[in-house]
């Protein structure tokens, strides 16, 4: 029951008229109501968040129960002399005592001490506490004596539905989705939708519409916003809005932001605004009232756009430095500057992945989705973001990103973070000529530059070694990375390290590649993004170390996303041969199409190029196709050093062994290869050799090549060995390297060969779709449908395959159609 309010003394706040107009919260109540089994409840807030309502319609729904004495007071204004009176008054009602204490203030009326001892001396009391401060019942202290619980801020809000519910009892026409939108636009704030429904109601307007919804959301905002800055006894000045420009306020941040409280110290700036309900209430950091800081922040943006974004720079900075990378992309990204937050990614990026995998994931999602195109976003996005990796749309972004860059010549006269951006974004719009030559400004830049930070300088001697690797500078690449591993931060570090392992791999020294992944493998960073490199370099060591299957399961997993975007074409060259060497070289085209669809998003160099064309050889070599491998070789793809060992084993396979001995003695030892080029040369020529001479064959190129193998733990070209040649190339090895070869599989291995089809069956194969009728291939190609039917037929007995559909995935699979097959 409600004890009368006239019993109380006459300081109690007098309780308001309760408009007929305003809605019942059943959900607040409810969740009130179950909090009072605590001694303790408190209700803390800003001013026009709902508190004073919820306690008197707490006190109404308390009113019908006989059990309960109930009495409502204002904090402020009763006096610690009323404290006996009150009690009395508790003692004549029900033995269940419940006290509602509005407006509560440690320095004003009852204090924290009175509360408690009321509470120590009635067992039966629980006591509700609404305040815009924080107060001395959260103390510790205190919890070990009593139970006292804090209503989160969302129990005070209202639910969609009771916004409604208000909408309909002020009488507004309203729509399903106007009521969403202004649910979502008032936050929930009781004020905020009573304002907007009073204001509807008292003008006649309806609810229809989105743009109704945000109009009446901005009235109230405004109106509360006026009216809590004319009860502040402070001007509210341009320096103390840029408050609204933090997620959160403290003292440091305060001053990070240059707020000048005109009035005194920040601190005493942050009590005054917790003293006038402007924020939500803490002893540690306090948070602007939503209303508020969208008003504010609206105000000064519109007037003082470049204070604004001075403020916040200065803000990022402090964030990022005080270790808080997340909460300033966050901020950046619910402000919008997409801008500042590629650059917050692109420096702390590791940092955010590491505390919140999912929350990266959600901000590059947002920069993807909402930033428009500029340099800093695009390249941000190349560096950390899968689907930006495989999209086909992301070459003309990248094309629209450079034309809004300095030209090289202006970035080169010091502007060395445009220079990485730039050398970044020519490889991904696949202008080699064009990056080289940047990478070369940015190399010189990086030498002249002394007082360049750390990160900076790591960054940009790793956009130089990747330049080097994608012209096949392997050398160059090496030295630049080793020089951007110096410097990096540890994830970045493990990327460079990566890098350094792939390019080893691509020399053939296997033994440094291994050394590097066995250093690294239990790097914190190893599953991270900027640990791709190094997976793939893990899997490609396995494959050396002919474990084919291990690295192929690896390498399944491995997509060669965001921090190995550019190591594409060497993950899809070890890819395909741990299948040759698996024992699916009929699935080894297939995958090299699905690789190759990456080159829509990242296109390869004349370098990379070359490398999946030599792996495409091998393949066709697989298969039993050896003259198809040696037609590869026009065009661009001419003889050269990293050529020459494919061309030599085509031209063994293909029944020349002659020319495939003269050219691979020529190329392997007077051209300056790298290591793994000599050694497959050597091993054709010693396979040519052998096939010439037999068992008189010249065992000082055998010895070479048995040095190479184990000078650099390199075995894998021996591979390259057809079954029927493995029992003579034995003879001439020394026992131990006999061994070493005999473990490897052969590409070989499983025996298989493309289908043959005739000039006839292509074509009906080229006009073979899931949906074509044999009627329709008959009208394409001017032919009876009867020679149409016989075509198939044969067709499914040479592919071993009883339908179309399957007949069209074993063709796509062997090669003989570069259609998609899903398609």
């Amino acid at each position: 029951m409600l004890i009368d309010v006239d019993a109380v003394p006459a300081g109690v706040r007098p309780a308001r008229r309760t408009s007929r107009f305003w809605a019942p919260r059943p959900e607040a109540l409810d969740r009130l109501a179950e909090a009072l089994s605590s001694d303790v409840v408190l209700l803390r807030g800003p001013a026009g968040v709902g508190k004073t309502s919820l306690l008197r319609q707490f006190a109404a729904a308390l009113e019908a129960d006989p059990e309960r004495g109930v009495q409502f007071i204002d904090g402020t204004l009763t006096s610690p002399e009323m404290l006996p009176r009150i009690v009395e008054a508790f003692a004549e009602g029900p033995s269940s005592h419940v006290l509602l204490i509005d407006n509560h203030v440690e320095s004003a009326g009852l204090s924290t001490d009175h509360i408690l001892h009321l509470l120590r001396a009635d067992s039966d009391l629980r006591i509700v506490v609404a305040t815009r401060q924080p107060t001395g019942l959260e103390s510790p202290l205190i919890a070990l004596e009593f139970d006292v619980q804090v209503l989160p801020a969302p129990d005070l809000l209202m639910t969609r539905d009771e916004v409604a519910a208000v909408l309909t009892l002020n009488g507004v026409e309203t729509t399903e989705v106007a009521v969403d939108e202004l649910a979502e636009r008032t936050h929930g704030w009781p004020a905020l939708v009573q304002l907007a429904s009073a204001r509807l109601r008292l003008e006649g307007l309806p609810l229809r519409t989105r743009d109704e919804a945000a109009a009446a959301a901005a009235y109230a905002g405004s109106a509360l916003t006026r009216d809590m800055e004319e009860r502040l006894s402070m001007p509210v000045t341009d320096d103390v809005r840029l408050l609204a420009v933090a997620p959160y306020v403290t003292e440091s941040l305060a001053d990070a932001l240059g707020v000048d409280s005109t009035t005194g110290t920040t601190r005493d700036l942050l009590e005054h605004l917790q003293t006038a309900g402007f924020v939500w209430p803490s002893a540690t950091r306090v948070l602007l009232a939503e209303p508020v800081r969208e008003r504010w922040l609206e105000d000064i943006t519109a007037r003082q756009p470049a204070l604004v974004s001075t403020a916040r720079l200065r803000l990022l900075d402090h964030l990022v430095a005080g270790g808080e990378p997340l909460l300033a992309a966050q901020l950046a990204a619910d402000a919008h500057q997409w801008t500042t937050l590629a650059s917050v990614l692109r420096r702390s990026g590791p940092e955010i992945w590491a505390r919140h995998v999912d929350g990266f994931a959600r901000l590059l999602d947002h920069l993807r989705s909402n930033a428009p195109v500029s340099p800093v976003v695009v390249e941000a996005l190349l560096a950390l973001d899968p689907e930006t990796a495989v999209s086909p749309e992301t070459p003309g972004l990248v094309v629209s990103a450079l034309g809004r860059l300095p030209d090289a010549k202006s970035a080169a006269a010091g502007n060395v973070e445009a220079l990485i951006v730039r050398t970044s974004l020519l490889r991904a719009a696949g202008r080699f000529a064009l990056a080289s030559e940047s990478s070369g400004m940015l190399a010189d830049a990086l030498r002249r530059s002394r007082d360049l930070d750390p990160e900076t300088a790591a960054e940009g001697w790793y956009q130089v070694a990747m330049t080097w690797l994608a012209m096949g500078r392997l050398r160059d690449a090496s030295v630049s990375l080793t020089l951007s591993e110096r410097t990096a931060p540890p994830a970045r570090r493990l990327r460079a390290r990566g890098a350094l392992a792939v390019i080893a791999l691509l020399d053939g020294d296997v033994r440094l590649a291994r050394s590097i992944v066995d250093a690294n493998r239990t790097d914190n960073w190893y599953t991270s993004p900027w640990g791709e490199g190094l997976r793939l370099a893990s899997a490609w060591v396995l494959l050396e170390a002919g474990e084919a299957d291990q690295a192929r399961s690896l390498l399944d997993a491995l997509p060669a996303t965001a921090g190995a975007r550019e190591l594409w074409p060497f993950a899809a060259t070890a890819h395909i041969l741990s299948f040759l060497l698996s024992g699916a070289a009929s699935d080894a085209l297939g995958l090299l199409r699905a690789w190759m669809a990456r080159a829509r998003s990242t296109p390869p160099s004349h370098y990379q190029s070359t490398q999946l064309l030599m792996t495409r050889a091998k393949v066709l070599i697989a298969l039993r196709q050896a003259r198809k491998a040696l037609a590869l070789f026009e065009g661009p793809f001419t003889l050269s050093p990293i050529t020459a060992p494919a061309i030599a084993l085509s031209h063994l396979y293909a029944g020349r062994a002659h020319d495939a001995f003269v050219m691979s003695v020529k190329w392997g030892l007077h051209h300056e290869p790298s290591p793994r080029a000599a050694l497959e040369s050597l091993v054709v020529s010693v396979v040519a050799d052998v096939r010439l001479n037999g068992v008189a064959s010249h065992r000082a190129t055998a010895q070479r090549a048995e040095a190479l193998s184990i000078r650099h733990d390199l075995w894998s070209p021996w591979s390259a060995v057809a079954p029927e040649d493995r029992a003579l190339v034995a003879r001439v090895l020394t026992p131990s390297s006999r061994a070493q070869v005999e473990s490897r599989a052969s590409f070989f291995a499983s025996s298989v060969s493309v289908p043959h089809l005739t000039k006839r069956e292509q074509v009906v194969l080229s006009q073979l779709t899931p949906t074509s009728t044999i009627a329709d291939i008959a009208r394409a190609l001017v032919v009876s449908p009867n020679t149409v039917k016989t075509q198939l037929q044969s067709l499914y007995r040479k592919l071993e395959v009883s339908d179309r559909s399957s007949a069209i995935r074993a063709a796509h699979a062997w090669g003989l159609i570069e259609t998609d097959p899903d398609a």
